[in-house]
C-alpha cells in the first residue's frame, strides 16, 4: 500500500487535507459545491482520462479545482490539467497524479475531497465517493500491463477486507446489494498470478432519516347507537308491556 508520511495544511482553506491517498476521506464540505470524478472510481491505470467537476447551484464561475500531491500542494488544475469551466481533465494519468483533489472558491471555501490514486498491474476499482446505506455497488478487479491498450477483468479473483479474505469470484467482480455499515473498510483483489491491488476505502454513511410524515391513523368508527345491554333491556320493557296491554284487553273484552 502505498503512503506518505507528509500531511499538508491549506492555509487560506478552513480545513486539513492529507496526501496519503490510502486513508478515509476526512474532509468534509464547507459549502454547496460538491466534487465529482468521471469514471467514477478513485483508483486508475496509466495514461487514462479522468475529468474532475465541480457542481455548484446557480454560477460556478468563481469555483475551481485544486489537488495537493506527494511534492506540491494547492495547485490549480490550470497547472496540472485542461480547464473547462467548472471541470477539470486529466488526459493521460501517471503516478504523479496521485493525490487529493477539491474543489476551491476565490473567497477559501472548499467542497468534498476525492483521493485519487495511479498504478499499474492489478488493481481494484471501487466508488470514488461514499456510499449511503442501502445503495449497491461493485467491485471490480481489473489488470492491465503498463502499455496494453486494454484492461482485463476475466479472471478469477480473491477479495479481502480489512486484510482478511471474504472470497473468490470467477469474473473478477464481487457484488454488494444494499451496503450497509458492516461493508465499511479496506479493501483489495489478488490476481492468480499478477499479485494484489492497492488498498482502497469503501466509506458508508447512514441514510437521512425521512422528513415526509407519517400518514394519519384512520378515523375511529363511529360508536353504535345503542348498546348491547341497553337494547335488550328495551326489547324487554317493550314485550312486557305488550304482554300486558294484550292481556288487559283480553280482560276487558271478558
Amino acid at each position: 500500500m502505498v503512503s506518505t508520511s507528509m500531511s499538508l495544511i491549506v492555509s487560506h482553506c478552513m480545513f486539513c487535507m492529507s496526501t496519503d491517498v490510502s486513508q478515509p476521506d476526512v474532509f468534509e464540505a464547507a459549502a454547496a459545491a460538491t466534487l465529482s470524478i468521471h469514471p467514477g472510481r478513485s483508483v486508475f491505470f496509466f495514461y487514462e482520462t479522468v475529468t474532475l467537476s465541480c457542481a455548484v447551484p446557480g454560477s460556478f464561475s468563481s469555483w475551481t479545482v485544486k489537488r495537493n500531491t506527494s511534492t506540491k500542494s494547492s495547485v490549480p488544475c490550470e497547472t496540472w490539467g485542461q480547464l473547462n469551466g467548472s471541470s477539470c481533465t486529466i488526459k493521460g494519468v501517471y503516478p504523479s497524479d496521485s493525490g487529493v483533489y477539491w474543489c476551491e472558491s476565490d473567497s477559501g471555501e472548499c467542497s468534498n475531497t476525492i483521493n485519487i490514486r495511479v498504478a499499474t498491474g492489478v488493481i481494484l476499482q471501487g466508488p470514488a465517493v461514499p456510499l449511503t446505506e442501502g445503495d449497491s455497488v461493485t467491485l471490480n478487479c481489473s489488470y492491465k500491463e503498463k502499455y496494453a491498450k486494454q484492461s482485463t477483468s476475466n479472471f478469477s479473483a480473491a477479495f479481502y477486507r480489512n486484510g482478511t479474505f471474504i472470497g473468490n469470484k470467477s469474473e473478477g467482480r464481487m457484488s454488494f446489494i444494499h451496503v450497509s455499515k458492516e461493508n465499511e473498510g479496506f479493501y483489495k483483489c489478488e490476481h492468480p498470478t499478477k499479485g494484489r491491488s492497492p488498498e482502497i476505502w469503501l466509506e458508508v454513511r447512514a441514510r437521512a432519516p425521512s422528513t415526509t410524515a407519517p400518514p394519519p391513523p384512520p378515523p375511529h368508527p363511529p360508536p353504535p347507537l345503542m348498546s348491547l345491554p341497553r337494547l335488550a333491556y328495551t326489547i324487554f320493557l317493550f314485550m312486557l308491556f305488550t304482554g300486558i296491554l294484550i292481556l288487559y284487553i283480553s280482560m276487558c273484552k271478558s
